[in-house]
């Protein structure tokens, strides 16, 4: 009797290891070929969150500082020394209503502050080197940090305040004396793929706020110039004596190279409570360039706020705050 062979299991054999190699080649391709056109991809996907994140980072929020050693902190960065800055932003700080020496941990929305910006562009332009974290900060490089640009990845930046009508190729930078108000960052390349984004911006003038405590004669006043003068609050803090309520005065003047001694808001006992701001006329038929404005007070103490008008941007409509667009373009 013959020996008979059976060459079953061997074919199962070979067609295993030729699904193997088909299989482990597949997936080789699958990894390489994007690999292969990768260098013809376009990096938008990865630049435009970065720079919408910028933009809407410098346009919504107002920026923080931190003193480690006292434990203070705060949104009014553009006063604190450069060491304590923990984020920039240039959004307008809101007040707290109760105080008004106490800012609030949030902005005005899109709505820019002309001192925030006039320090963002100073700092930058300083030429100071910064330690922190036991590495060196060129001012470019440092406003690339706390703007987090350096984190993923090293992104090149150009921050600019520009008119409405500036466009990529004729870019019309809005003034400040002979300079650019903002304009900070790398020169924008011709060549490189790069994102844009622009903000519509209201842009606020400075402000101040302070306090008006009477003396021993009961009476107290302030006088103040307030050139571009855009609004004026008092707020009633107290009465200093509850058995003299009735003689309570609050009387605010305006004096400028139209109006002599025109009373804006004159108000005596209860009635001196609460707040009190310009109104609308005022704001539109009183105010010049050349505002001098005084707060006398009897028999009750008063905080004030007040806020310049800003000549930086379009005026647009009825608006009392210049417009203008906040650009960020990275690559």
């Amino acid at each position: 009797m013959g020996i008979h062979s059976d060459d079953n299991a061997q074919g199962s054999l070979d067609f295993l290891t030729a699904i193997s190699i088909f299989l482990l080649t597949m997936a080789y391709l699958v990894l390489q070929i994007p690999a292969i056109f990768a260098p013809f991809e376009s990096q938008s996907a990865d630049l435009q969150p970065v720079a919408y994140r910028t933009c809407m980072i410098l346009a919504e929020d107002t920026g923080w500082w931190r003193n480690e050693s006292t434990n203070q902190s705060g949104a009014d960065w553009e006063n604190a020394p450069l060491n304590d800055v923990c984020r920039i932003g240039l959004a307008a700080n809101k007040h707290n209503p109760n105080d008004f020496s106490k800012l609030m941990n949030r902005g005005k929305i899109c709505i820019l502050s002309e001192n925030k910006i006039k320090e963002l562009n100073r700092t930058y332009n300083s030429n100071r080197i910064i330690d922190h974290s036991n590495k060196s900060y060129t001012m470019h490089s440092w406003i690339r940090y706390l703007l987090g640009l350096d984190i993923i990845r090293t992104y090149s930046y150009n921050i600019s305040l520009q008119y409405l009508n500036g466009t990529t190729a004729h870019p019309i930078y809005v003034p400040n004396n002979t300079h650019p108000a903002l304009c900070i960052g790398n020169q924008v390349p011709e060549t490189a793929e790069i994102e844009k984004m622009e903000r519509l911006v209201a842009i606020e003038g400075d402000c101040g706020v302070g306090y008006l405590n009477i003396g021993d004669t009961n009476t107290s006043n302030i006088t103040m110039g307030l050139p571009h003068l855009d609004s004026f609050t008092v707020k009633f803090e107290n009465f200093s004596e509850k058995n003299r309520t009735a003689d309570a005065r609050l009387n605010v003047t305006l004096n400028n190279t139209d109006y002599n001694n025109v009373s804006v808001i004159n108000e005596s006992g209860l009635f001196a409570g609460g707040w009190h701001t310009f109104n609308r006329t005022v704001i539109d038929d009183y105010l010049c360039d050349s505002n001098n404005i005084t707060v006398n007070v009897s028999w009750c103490n008063v905080s004030y706020m007040w806020v310049n008008r800003s000549d930086w941007g379009d005026r647009i409509g009825g608006m009392s705050m210049p417009s203008a667009k906040l650009v960020v373009c990275i690559w």
